[in-house]
């Protein structure tokens, strides 16, 4: 009987090995098209499809070195654009979006931005330069989160896996991006708002902080939204519940169905 409980295990944890091996090769895969399509993508588009591409990019979390290059050189084309002339609102939109995603893949190009804080006509412009030297580490460190292969499964949507990874960090700032993310693209699968479902059920009683509950109510307007035929019930049972702590008083407000 031991023999066969260690063959038993045996076997398990080979296919475990070789079910990784599988999904970890379909991801690497799957991501390579996307930094492939995406590469094309900024290269070749412009007015509001590059700003599309541009935004896509920043949400994916991608810090590929081949696809930061690509994004380089179109922000140093726009750039160039941008001063020769400086009135075009479109160019400046698209500026306005590049250097977005061109911040959220590496931190190294501060000097970029501190030139067009320095050089740019357009307001819009010159303040997201300004703000985003700030923002870069934050960037590397969501990155580095969004990309762990831990939660994902071949054949799930790429974004999946990432917004997984955020919403179980721990951390309310960044599970809060990934809702605002996730609410930028229309929604998600299943998986996801099961993930805030049980997160809202766990964390509802003890809110820390005014971050703490944004990020919760960020969690029960999507439930609401996106998944209210599974959320209703936890939804009304926040609505329903008499406890008088402040935080949670402030979110029954975005339980609504």
């Amino acid at each position: 009987m031991k023999r066969f409980q260690q063959f038993f295990f045996s076997i398990l944890f080979t296919f475990s090995l070789v079910t990784c091996a599988l999904a970890a090769s379909d991801l690497s895969a799957r991501l390579q098209t996307e930094i492939d399509g995406l590469k094309k993508d900024i290269e070749s588009l412009r007015g509001p499809a590059l700003m599309g591409a541009a935004d896509r990019l920043t949400g994916a979390g991608l810090s590929d070195p081949a696809l930061y290059a690509a994004v380089e050189a179109k922000t140093r084309l726009l750039i160039s654009e941008h001063a020769a002339s400086p009135k075009d609102k479109v160019i400046a939109e698209e500026l306005n979006s590049i250097i977005r995603a061109l911040g959220s893949m590496s931190p190294n190009s501060r000097e970029v931005f501190a030139g067009l804080v320095e050089t740019s006509t357009s307001r819009g412009v010159r303040e997201r330069a300004h703000r985003l030297p700030a923002q870069l580490d934050w960037y590397v460190r969501r990155n580095s989160i969004m990309q762990k292969p831990d939660f994902y499964l071949p054949g799930q949507d790429l974004m999946t896996h990432r917004y997984l990874n955020l919403l179980a960090s721990g951390d309310a700032a960044l599970g809060r991006w990934a809702l605002e993310e996730l609410d930028r693209r229309g929604g998600a699968e299943p998986v996801v708002y099961t993930k805030m479902r049980e997160i809202l059920e766990q964390e509802k009683g003890a809110i820390k902080d005014a971050v703490h509950l944004d990020y919760l109510a960020w969690i029960c307007k999507l439930l609401g939204r996106y998944d209210a035929a599974n959320s209703t019930e936890l939804l009304k049972s926040i609505q329903n519940d008499s406890r008088n702590d402040k935080f949670f008083k402030k979110l029954k407000k975005y339980a609504k169905v």
